[in-house]
């Protein structure tokens, strides 16, 4: 499944980031601190959006690729990230929070995809491929939160 840009995270990053900084614009410390970490809330916003929204940097997500009980992703550069699923992966119909434990990797690797990034049928395969791929038999499944737990 090919991933393509999605505004709906472009959003959602713009949001969060923008909150962060009116946050911090109205703290009572010093300039040049506010300075700093406004410029720090900047160029975390402008690597997210180049890394996860324009899919312009090397290591983007560009393609996932699913199996029985793995998931493979395919990134800008060529790379292919190999890995089992982790059991908190969040599965819902607003987006999809992929986590998955990538062979060569300390911590779980994640992603964040909207239903924009991947047409609606695609969109829906992957919600339910995740679903039963991280809901093995004598695992309950939590439909509130979509998170997997024994």
């Amino acid at each position: 499944m090919a991933i393509r840009p999605s505004l709906r995270l472009a959003l959602l990053l713009l949001w969060f980031h923008l909150m962060a900084a009116i946050a911090v614009y109205f703290t009572t410390m010093p300039l040049a601190a506010k300075l700093v970490i406004l410029v720090t809330i900047s160029l975390s916003l402008v690597y997210h959006l180049l890394r996860d929204v324009l899919l312009l940097l090397p290591h983007s997500c560009r393609e996932i690729l699913l199996d029985q009980n793995s998931v493979s992703i395919a990134t800008k550069n060529g790379a292919l990230i190999q890995g089992s699923m982790v059991n908190n992966t969040v599965v819902s119909p607003l987006f999809v929070l992929l986590r998955t434990r990538a062979e060569g990797y300390l911590m779980p690797v994640s992603f964040v995809i909207f239903p924009d990034a991947l047409g609606t049928g695609a969109f829906r395969e992957l919600c339910v491929h995740l679903k039963f791929a991280c809901n093995p038999p004598g695992l309950k499944n939590n439909s509130k939160t979509g998170k997997v737990s024994p």
